[in-house]
């Protein structure tokens, strides 16, 4: 499997390939199907060349019976509000499978995908600016009182290139703190933190690093990564000679209220909106904080099903992330089923492999 190349052109001219990665997994250099090539392309911010890419598939002998390569352009040339294209399709489509297409959905009820990168600004965010010297315990002392103030919190660590030990041990104690009072907690650039911290420890680990693995401890519960967390008390143990602190599940009490119990998921999911936790918009390094939500509501639940009816798009650069996090919940022992998918972002998910982590239900297009 590969994937096509980012400058590619649309003009009939099927894009060079090269060997590389999707999603974290090796793959081999093998064309992709056209569906998923189409898909890969779309994600990758080439919606033009994904749409001239499956003309040329329904113009095709062999290719024209492809009903998916006709579903995906219905959903392409929705999610660009292109409804002239849409209706000439419709006509086609009726035509040649004798039967009734696809409906139109109106802005307001699907939206666009709005390729934009900005994000609003919420009163309730709050960014870790390190001083000049690196310093953070002012910083921290303020997170603390901010979040208690605002009764929620939305963190983002991103700007933290380097920690000290005494800040590790009051930020590990501070986020502890909120989060045994249960206070909804949000997070962006964890991963940022954490390799910050594992660079400040080794394998033969001495009490002065003690407040890195303690606070990288606490990262891990807060985002709901038991397989990590546990992984990590190996090394701890091993690094100390002595038991790991123990696992605790945070639940996140915005997250779960808004998200109500899976009841028979796969049976209706492909009739209609299902309950489970949604994910929308473009998924995307911006917009990873639902990622980080979709960890906490999959921590105390068995079955996680994912509502992705209103997700646009998965950008390409946030692919990765997004096979990892999935194949992570999977691999707790838990069933996972992405559910409402279209037809875009389904292929997408093929040509990613999340198929052997999760149950991929697709909406009724028809």
């Amino acid at each position: 499997m590969a994937t096509p190349a980012v400058g590619a052109t649309p003009g009939g001219v099927k894009p060079v390939r090269a060997t590389g990665r999707l999603g974290s997994e090796e793959f081999h250099s093998a064309p992709l199907p056209t569906a998923q090539e189409a898909a890969v392309l779309y994600s990758a911010g080439h919606s033009d060349a994904a749409i001239a890419l499956l003309k040329d598939e329904i113009r095709d002998a062999v290719g024209r019976s492809n009903k998916q390569a006709w579903l995906m352009l219905f959903d392409l040339y929705q999610l660009a509000q292109n409804k002239p294209e849409y209706e000439a399709l419709s006509m086609l489509f009726t035509v040649k499978f004798e039967q009734s297409p696809p409906a139109w959905t109106e802005s307001g009820d699907q939206g666009a995908d709005p390729r934009g990168k900005g994000s609003r600004e919420r009163k309730d965010f709050f960014a870790f600016k390190p001083g000049a010297d690196g310093e953070l315990a002012t910083e921290i002392a303020k997170f603390g009182a901010f979040a208690d103030e605002q009764g929620s919190v939305r963190v983002d660590v991103g700007k933290i290139a380097a920690i000290g030990a005494e800040d590790a041990a009051l930020l590990a104690a501070g986020l502890a703190r909120l989060r045994r009072k249960r206070t909804p907690m949000w997070f962006n650039n964890f991963d940022v933190l954490e390799k910050v911290l594992r660079a400040a420890f080794n394998e033969r680990a001495t009490d002065v690093q003690r407040p890195y693995w303690l606070l990288l401890f606490e990262l891990l519960i807060l985002q709901g990564k038991s397989p990590e967390f546990e992984e990590l008390g190996l090394e701890y143990a091993v690094a100390f000679e002595e038991s790991p602190p123990n696992w605790e599940v945070y639940v996140n009490p915005v997250s779960a209220a808004s998200a109500a119990p899976p009841a028979s998921p796969a049976a209706n999911a492909a009739q209609g909106p299902v309950a489970g936790f949604e994910l929308k918009g473009v998924l995307s390094t911006n917009n990873a904080l639902q990622v980080g939500e979709l960890n906490g509501h999959a921590a105390s639940r068995s079955e996680v099903v994912v509502n992705m009816s209103r997700v646009l798009r998965i950008e390409f650069a946030f692919t990765s992330a997004f096979f990892d996090a999935i194949k992570a919940i999977q691999l707790a022992g838990k069933r996972v089923i992405l559910a409402n998918l279209n037809e875009v972002n389904a292929a997408l998910l093929e040509a990613l492999g999340v198929n052997r982590y999760a149950i991929l239900v697709r909406r009724k297009s028809t």
